[in-house]
């Protein structure tokens, strides 16, 4: 039953309960009571003493209405200014409004619905402020990562400009050409680092419309290739790197700039979070209405709250002992990215068991098979 319904029902047996009580009292005074107690009331008099009964009825008809519709009104306005000033925790005399049996009271039944909406709101917000608070918190530490992260390159840098333009040393083309190539790997390491920050900025202002050049393309033979460039990565060369695809070419449209940092971004960070030996597999699929790619490692695995935070911008975590060089922007880009492809993706992953991502893209009507 709506709550309009409820309160008009509940207002019109209020009246009625009113009027029948103020006239069957006035009843049993007038030919009851008086009589019995040898007082009587001239004609005069008893037009007083109907509309002085009418009077006190009405004033105690009014507190009893106040009490009934508007104590639990004042009970939920009391409610909702506690959650406007960030206090989440349930009222204290909330026990209050409920029997022993563990059921609302009559007058606050009335309002059962709004009760429900404001626990629910309570517990949402309690939930949302403490994931503020946890994103904040990271986004702290992010920060601060980030300053390290393009300090420690800017050191190099530093360090071997002032070495080059030492005029007390002299030094061999062979030493000044190291030199260089350190600096060039520090500032494409920088480079690396803007690139990530400008990417998630566009993507967080896109609302998932960020612009892609979408082409038709072979998804087996264009993934082949980067698992490809990623064997031939130094980094990549204690790793055992699998491919396979049934079938063995279809057509998905994607746009291949951005297909390429997907998945480069998914296979390094298998590798990068993995010890050596660790046995990398790429499989392709053809669901029927998607391409589904899968990147699974036989690694170290993640826990149950790293695979909750994974694509959660700022999160920097790691399954290794050593420390991450990335902006904890790489999964949160892979989760936009394939989002703006209007595609899917998921992990699953136990600690000492693995990790396996699953990409799925949609298949155009009348793509190329």
């Amino acid at each position: 039953m709506r709550i309009k319904t409820r309160f008009t029902i509940h207002l019109a047996l209020g009246i009625i309960l009113w009027m029948l009580g103020t006239g069957i009292l006035l009843v049993i005074m007038l030919e009851g009571l008086f009589p019995l107690l040898g007082i009587d009331i001239s004609m005069d008099n008893e037009g007083l003493f109907v509309g002085g009964l009418f009077g006190a009825s009405t004033l105690l008809c009014i507190a009893l209405f106040g009490w009934y519709f508007g104590g639990p009104i004042g009970f939920i306005m009391a409610w909702i200014h506690r959650l406007s000033q960030d206090n989440y925790k349930q009222p204290a005399d909330l026990t209050k409004i409920y029997t022993r049996k563990g059921k609302l009271r009559m007058r606050f039944r009335l309002y059962q619905e709004v009760l429900e909406h404001l626990q629910s709101l309570r517990v949402i917000l309690q939930a949302n402020e403490i994931e503020r608070s946890q994103i904040e918190e990271a986004k702290q530490e992010w920060i601060a990562g980030i300053s390290h992260d393009l300090k420690t390159p800017l050191t190099y840098i530093k360090g071997y400009s002032a070495l080059l333009l030492n005029e007390q040393y002299e030094w061999s083309k062979e030493e000044v050409i190291s030199f260089i190539r350190e600096m060039d790997d520090k500032g494409k390491h920088m480079e690396e680092l803007i690139q990530d920050l400008s990417l998630v900025t566009q993507l967080n202002r896109a609302d998932g419309t960020f612009p892609l050049q979408k082409t038709n393309q072979d998804i087996v033979e264009f993934t082949k290739r980067v698992v490809a460039d990623i064997s031939n990565n130094p980094q990549a060369s204690s790793y055992h790197m699998h491919f396979q695809a049934d079938p063995p070419a279809f057509y998905v449209d994607f746009d291949s700039k951005f297909m390429q940092r997907i998945l480069q971004n998914m296979m390094m960070n298998a590798i990068l979070h993995n010890p050596e030996h660790t046995d990398i597999y790429v499989q392709i699929a053809d669901t029927g209405e998607h391409a589904a790619i899968r990147i699974m490692d036989n690694g170290v695995g993640m826990p149950a709250h790293m695979v909750e935070h994974l694509f959660q911008q700022y999160y920097r975590g790691t399954t290794t002992d050593s420390s991450s060089e990335g902006t904890g922007l790489g999964m949160a880009i892979v989760y936009k990215l394939v989002q703006a492809h209007n595609g899917t993706i998921h992990v699953k992953s136990e600690p000492s068991q693995g990790t396996t991502f699953t990409i799925r893209l949609p298949k155009q009507r009348g793509s190329h098979t």
